[in-house]
């Protein structure tokens, strides 16, 4: 039980290594502070449906650290919100842009997740191919449902989102 509270302490810390690069790349380092707050936030309600939603209830993976409230708790305020975060970094983007910067943070925490085991996919048998296409639609949708909430809840506009909904 210790290993996969370490795990989850190293995977916070790559997650939020990467969070600090990107925005960085964005030139947004002094406005870290405020998208970490409504990226916590957005975690929680994003993490709380995946976690509850897709994980328990559909069994789309499992945590080394089960569904308990405290984990939970943790996990979607801190690695959901860290998630959040980097997709609020975006804001300004093209939806390129938007999509390669999603599956980077997505190709870290499953890297990461090679190394520190924090969760294990029960569709990992399907061939490659499949499995990567799944993946890809999960972080992206989850990413997508972060800039909509940002954008409702916050009237933090997309750049990407305003040119859809202006055609």
């Amino acid at each position: 039980m210790q290993e996969a509270w370490l795990n989850f302490i190293i995977v916070f810390f790559v997650q939020l290594l990467l969070f600090i690069t990107h925005a960085w790349y964005e030139k947004k380092l002094s406005e870290i502070p405020h998208i970490l707050g409504r990226g916590f936030l957005i975690g929680i309600v994003l993490g709380l449906l995946f976690e509850l939603g897709l994980g328990k209830f559909l069994g789309f993976w499992s945590n080394t650290l089960g569904f308990g409230i405290f984990f939970l708790t943790l996990n979607t305020a801190l690695l959901y919100g860290l998630f959040a975060a980097n997709t609020l970094l975006m804001q300004q983007t093209r939806l390129i842009h938007f999509y390669i910067w999603t599956m980077i943070v997505a190709g870290v925490s499953e890297i990461t997740n090679i190394f520190f085991h924090m969760f294990t996919w029960e569709f990992s048998y399907l061939p490659p191919i499949e499995y990567l296409i799944i993946l890809s639609a999960g972080y992206f949708g989850g990413a997508i449902f972060v800039a909509i909430i940002s954008h409702v809840f916050f009237g933090r506009h997309f750049f990407f989102l305003d040119n859809l909904f202006k055609k």
